[in-house]
């Protein structure tokens, strides 16, 4: 057993010096994904969609905030002239405005997520094909993320070129 683990050690030390002549002759760079992403028009022009529904449904969120207050404050302001079914029937109809203002929020929130979802998914997408197409027409033989790196030399940066491929 203790020979069969020395010749796998013999045999993968021998082997190394190959795969280091082999690995010199490899053009390998790297990306930015992140910074790949976020300065392209596209991810700009949806980032700014996004802000558009986010605003908005929070305009509508204002908008039933300010009923809620504005019901909670004529209840109290007139709970002595009220009949007592009166004065349930105006709780009622504030609990049930509170259900819907949390209903449209929870909305707001899953459209706003879904639809950055979608935007992240197509960019990806895209990122991935510019990247192929990129990494063959260069002749890379791989590219990895920037993020997976300890260190590497600015040289093999091709974040700025990638950019400009989804740009296009």
């Amino acid at each position: 057993m203790m020979m069969k683990s020395l010749v796998g050690v013999v045999l993968a030390v021998g082997l190394l010096p190959a795969g280091l002549a082999n690995a010199a002759d490899m053009k390998i760079g790297f990306v930015d994904v992140k910074s790949a992403f976020e300065n392209t028009k596209a991810y700009q022009m949806g980032l700014n969609r996004l802000k558009s529904i986010a605003t908005k449904k929070q305009k509508e969120l204002d908008a039933l905030q300010s009923k809620i207050e504005q019901s909670e404050k004529d209840m109290l302001g007139q709970t002595m002239a009220m009949s007592p079914e009166r004065l349930l029937q105006k709780q009622s109809e504030i609990k049930d405005l509170r259900k819907l203002y949390s209903r449209k929020q929870q909305d707001a929130q899953e459209e706003i997520a879904t639809e950055r979802n979608k935007l992240q998914a197509a960019q990806g997408l895209k990122f991935k094909n510019a990247l192929t197409a990129y990494g063959k027409k260069a002749g890379y033989d791989i590219i990895f993320s920037k993020a997976q790196l300890l260190y590497s030399s600015p040289a093999g940066d091709v974040t700025a070129e990638i950019t400009k491929l989804l740009d296009k």
